[in-house]
């Protein structure tokens, strides 16, 4: 049988201390390959994800009786066109943009619900609109809140020239009124040489904040003015425009200054007409009654003569009166290409250009989320860089996407947003001709518009006084 084998000697113990030193060698080697993959970010949680699909909303008024109706369906249009522009020629970073259309009906508890679920629902980056001033501020409350960007493609308050009231993320491509307000004081007063005049303005940040402008400038190159703020939605205004004419008693004013929209402005009018006692009087009107079907069209109606008609001018933004030149033309074609010859009426190209903003600024931030897009905007709507405008999108992508700066030109202007989100513009004076159609009296350019603002030297604190008064919806008085 075989022999079995002696039993192994037990292996020797190391020598005193050595066990020790491998132990702690191990955990050196540990640490160091822990702390390595830390800073590789081994470890670390996955970056976010960068948003990539840029999501709109629009808040419009395409329905309802407080006038906006009219200007609300073609603004929309006019993003669509652009988004339908964009997304043919490669989309925003690789991905077609998605638009949400919302309508506020004229409402700003309206415009509030539908900004909400455009913010929680749709999870949208900016919401273009809205139409009116006041529901713009509803929007912006829910914009703000939720730092969502808000583009307003016709808010033209002064309310908004402050930043403490909208955090920054608000920005306009129509201008501010304290523009309009200077320019159409300065027509008043040095043009039709009007040395007392009325202001009506209707009761939102909209109106109060126009005839207050206007005012101000008018009294400051020497006039006397009195503010009337009138109620909205009234069936007659026979009361108020006593209260007015009383006011400058036993004369009247040379004229009458109304920043208004088409459904009270008519009534007013109408109103006016009844009365023989205050037919001397002469019209200016803001841009928010330039309107063809929705206010010229219809004055005949309310009783007023055809030489009183034809004696009414107004102003408003160049760009609302076609007279930005090519690139509006350009706008122009191709809209009533899209929309079987339509005319795109007032801030339609305003609200086109929305889009291309918002587009091209996170096409350049490289992410469609808001806090990129915002901090973007002045630098694609500004010199220096390549100019762009609408329909130039494949281009311009190019450009942007080389991190190259460019500076996008607008249907409705130059767009250079300032510090406000704001920008400059032209301005005109219109009037309507003898077939009862509205035609330009007389244009502002830019430079000029520069030079009659700078000059008020007043026109910085006022604004922010003004702004103040209407965040906190106090109605500045009537002296």
């Amino acid at each position: 049988m075989e022999e079995q084998s002696a039993p192994s000697a037990a292996p020797s113990a190391p020598a005193k201390g050595k066990g020790m030193w491998i132990g702690i060698a191990v955990i050196v080697v540990v640490a160091v390959i822990l702390v390595a993959a830390v800073m590789l970010g081994v470890f670390n949680a996955p970056p976010a994800t960068v948003d990539r699909v840029l999501k709109i909303g629009t808040v419009l008024t395409k329905t309802g009786t407080s006038g906006l109706e009219v200007f609300g369906p073609k603004n929309e249009r006019g993003t669509d066109l652009a988004v339908a522009e964009i997304n043919a020629a490669g989309g925003v970073l690789g991905n077609n943009i998605t638009i949400v259309h919302e309508d506020d009906t004229g409402l700003p508890a309206t415009a509030t619900a539908r900004a909400q679920k455009l913010v929680n629902t749709d999870q949208v980056d900016a919401i273009i609109g809205a139409t009116g001033s006041s529901l713009c501020q509803s929007v912006l409350a829910v914009a703000k809140a939720s730092s969502v960007i808000e583009v307003s493609a016709s808010c033209t308050s002064p309310v908004f020239d402050n930043l403490t009231y909208t955090g920054g993320w608000f920005f306009r491509t129509a201008p501010s009124d304290a523009l309009q307000g200077v320019v159409a004081a300065s027509y008043a007063y040095t043009n039709r040489s009007f040395r007392t005049m009325a202001v009506i303005g209707n009761d939102n940040s909209y109106g109060r904040g126009l005839a207050n402008v206007f005012k101000d400038k008018f009294v400051a190159l020497g006039g006397s003015a009195q503010v009337f703020i009138f109620p909205l939605t009234q069936s007659t205004y026979t009361s108020q425009l006593t209260t007015l004419f009383n006011a400058f008693s036993p004369n009247l004013p040379d004229a009458i200054y109304m920043a208004e929209y088409p459904t009270d402005g008519l009534k007013v009018l109408h109103d006016w007409a009844t009365n023989s006692a205050w037919s001397g009087v002469s019209w200016l009107l803001s841009e928010g009654l330039l309107e063809q079907t929705g206010f010229v069209d219809l004055l005949p109606a309310q009783g007023l003569s055809n030489p009183t008609i034809r004696a009414m001018q107004g102003s408003a933004p160049g760009a609302y009166l076609g007279v930005v030149g090519s690139l509006y033309d350009g706008f122009l074609t191709r809209y009533k290409a899209a929309y079987s010859g339509q005319d795109p009426g007032l801030f339609t190209a305003n609200a086109y250009d929305a889009v291309y903003l918002l587009a091209a600024a996170a096409e350049y931030a490289g992410s469609a989320s808001p806090s990129a897009i915002r901090d973007a905007l002045r630098t694609i709507s500004n010199s220096p860089g390549g100019t762009f405008t609408g329909g130039q999108w494949a281009a311009m992508k190019a450009q942007l996407d080389a991190k190259t700066d460019v500076n996008y030109e607008g249907a409705s202007g130059s767009l250079n947003l300032d510090q406000y989100g704001d920008p400059m513009s032209g301005y005109g004076i219109w009037g309507i001709n003898a077939t009862n159609k509205i035609y330009t009296v007389a244009f502002y350019p830019e430079s000029l518009v520069t030079t009659l603002v700078s000059a008020q030297a007043f026109l910085g604190a006022q604004m922010a006084t003004l702004s103040g008064q209407l965040i906190a919806g106090v109605a500045p008085g009537r002296n």
